[in-house]
């Protein structure tokens, strides 16, 4: 009996921590978070719009690619999901984001003191959508290697 409290309490944990990766993967945290790196460590306006560029492109031509594979969500299949998801599944948009601002802060050298912080972002954020079931272990993967993908092409943009 005692078990099932603590199991209970651990799942709610982990609830609440997904719920709030995937909140901190959105468009509004990902605002919010551009802002906090700024305050901290100042960068010149051309890097912020090279940012903005390097993961708004990848993730609207994600959300583009849904359009056309048009993958059901767990939600649409019946599923019981535990956030509130809208449109279709693959590749998952979060996951795209994730990478590409990972992938941003690696190749930027003034903000590769802080890359270390930042390299299992990807992996938490897919954890965190497939945990809500927003998205399948395969959206994630696509996220992940749609994302590689894009960082490969801007990356030779780029230089």
């Amino acid at each position: 009996m005692c078990y099932h409290v603590i199991d209970m309490a651990s799942g709610e944990k982990r609830n609440l921590a997904a719920h709030a990766i995937s909140m901190l993967s959105s468009w509004w945290g990902i605002t919010c978070s551009v802002i906090l790196v700024y305050l901290f460590h100042p960068l010149p306006t051309d890097k912020l719009i090279n940012l903005l560029i390097w993961v708004l492109v990848p993730t609207l031509t994600a959300e583009a690619i849904k359009l056309v594979i048009k993958r059901p969500r767990p939600v649409m299949r019946g599923e019981v999901v535990k956030v509130k998801t809208y449109g279709y599944s693959f590749p998952s948009s979060h996951t795209v984001a994730a990478v590409m601002v990972c992938s941003w802060i690696l190749l930027v050298p003034q903000m590769r003191w802080w890359s270390w912080l930042i390299i299992l972002w990807p992996i938490t954020v897919g954890w965190s959508r497939v945990w809500l079931r927003a998205h399948d272990t395969v959206d994630v993967l696509g996220g992940l290697a749609f994302g590689a993908v894009w960082t490969g092409i801007l990356a030779n943009l780029f230089r």
